[in-house]
């Protein structure tokens, strides 16, 4: 099996959680994921990798189908946003009346 700091084999990842890997590459192909192709196999490597718990978490704890996960996902995307806009909002008003 090939690891190394923040790399997995898609594989080795599909193993552990008990997944197939369609659903990795479903996860790819909806644009939730980006996977390392190189000669030893396919990876998830850093940011993806972290994310890949994230979309996996979801579909097994909420029972949700992979586009189920991408509006789950698309939902948190706003959300964050909203909330970086609220406070950039807060500091412009705070900054406004000193």
């Amino acid at each position: 099996v090939y690891k190394r700091q923040n790399h997995i084999s898609i594989h080795t990842f599909c193993q552990y959680h008990g997944i197939e890997s369609g659903l990795i590459f479903t996860f790819q192909e909806l644009g939730l994921v980006q996977i390392v192709e190189e000669e030893a196999g396919f990876f998830l490597e850093g940011e993806a990798l972290s994310r890949m718990e994230q979309l996996v978490r979801l579909y097994k704890d909420l029972d949700l189908s992979p586009e189920g996960v991408e509006v789950v996902m698309g939902l948190l995307g706003k959300i964050e946003q909203l909330q970086e806009e609220n406070t950039a909002l807060k500091r412009k008003i705070r900054s406004s009346l000193l």
